[in-house]
Order: C-alpha cells, then structure tokens, then sequence
C-alpha cells in the first residue's frame, strides 16, 4: 500500500508522498529518501495497488481508472497509519507530482486535514468556494511551459488564494515545461527542479515546524 523512507534522527514531521500517473516507481522512492534525508518521515502511497508503467497510454489507463475518493481514501489512511507512529495532523505534509499534484489539491480542497500541502503541477481549480475549504498553507509548483495547467489558471489559483487570505506560496518558472522535476523524464530542467527543491523543503520547515 505504500513506501516508508525514515530519517536517520526520527522527529514529529511526516510527508505523504503522492505519485504521478506512471506508480509508485523506483523515482519516487528516490524523491521519498530525498525527504527523509531532510529529516522527514515519508509515506509514499501507492493509488495503483502496485501497478507501474512506463507507457504513457498505459498511464493515463490507469490514471482514469482510478477513483478519485478512492484515491483521497488512502490519503486518509495514511494519515490514520502516521497517527498510530505519533504523527499529528498539523506536522503532516501532503506532497504531490503532476496526478499527484491533482490529488494533493483535492486533498486539501475536501477536508483531509494536514500541515500543509504542496501541488507539484498538479491540476487545480479556480473556485472560490472550493478553494475556501483550505484549511492549511499551500505550495504551488508549476511550469511556465505547462500547455495542460495554463499560466493564467495558475495565477488566478494564487490571486483567489490570496483574496480568501489563504496562506500560500505559488511559483511559475517560464522556461519549464510539466514534469520539470522528474530527472527521469525527457522535461526535466534541472535549474528549476533545483529551485523548486529548495522552496519545498523550506516551506515544509517553516509549516510542519
């Protein structure tokens, strides 16, 4: 049902790590020891029940197939399952890639409560009573070139937060396409994947602190 990447020094913080549309593949158990290694404790689900692909046809198969309750399901279990280990909700970070990202914002948007979220172009809504539900701080990550989660959708997402006084932090980096974070994919923009690494980890500190 999930992978679990410890820290070496145990502390009061955990992530939910939350796949793109390809599974729970060897990269994201990368990107979970990535976390750990910054002192946070990782759960990263797995929405397909151990299926993996690296064809994109096959992926979005999966991806539709999946449910979305279904899937906000096992983030509420992993929430419950990071409780039994002593986690409280507010030091929990919800963290999501591309159709992670997607669930990462519904996740936060349907009342499953956290210390924070972090929407790696993931798709998001606009709504100002969708977005209203938000009960925690809010990273976006997205990329300029990103044809599926257009620019000026990204910036009506931040401005609606703001409005609402949702705390949030949204980036758009212009020269990066979606995915840009992935050093598996043929988008990966290191500079940008950089960055946005350094933005996450900060603002994870800074919320689940």
């Amino acid at each position: 049902m999930w992978h679990i990447a410890k820290p070496e020094k145990p502390n009061n913080k955990a992530i939910i790590l939350i796949h793109e549309f390809w599974g729970l593949n060897e990269q994201i158990k990368r990107m979970a020891g990535r976390l750990a290694r910054e002192g946070f404790t990782v759960l990263a689900v797995d929405l397909y029940e151990g299926k993996l692909t690296v064809d994109a046809n096959e992926a979005r198969r999966l991806k539709e197939e999946m449910k979305t309750e279904q899937a906000l399901e096992n983030i509420r279990k992993a929430v419950s399952h990071l409780g039994t280990l002593g986690f409280k909700p507010e030091k929990i970070g919800i963290c999501g890639f591309c159709m992670g990202g997607g669930v990462a914002f519904e996740a936060a948007t349907k009342g499953i409560k956290a210390g924070a979220y972090v929407i790696y172009y993931g798709r998001i809504l606009d709504d100002e009573e969708i977005l209203n539900n938000i009960s925690a701080p809010v990273l976006g990550i997205f990329g300029g070139l990103d044809r599926g989660i257009p620019k000026d959708l990204v910036l009506r997402f931040r401005d609606k937060l703001r409005e609402l006084e949702k705390a949030c932090e949204v980036y758009i980096y212009d020269d990066a396409d979606h995915a840009f974070a992935n050093d598996e994919r043929p988008a990966y923009n290191a500079p940008a994947a950089q960055d946005a690494w350094q933005k996450t980890i900060t603002f994870l500190n800074k919320y689940l602190s």
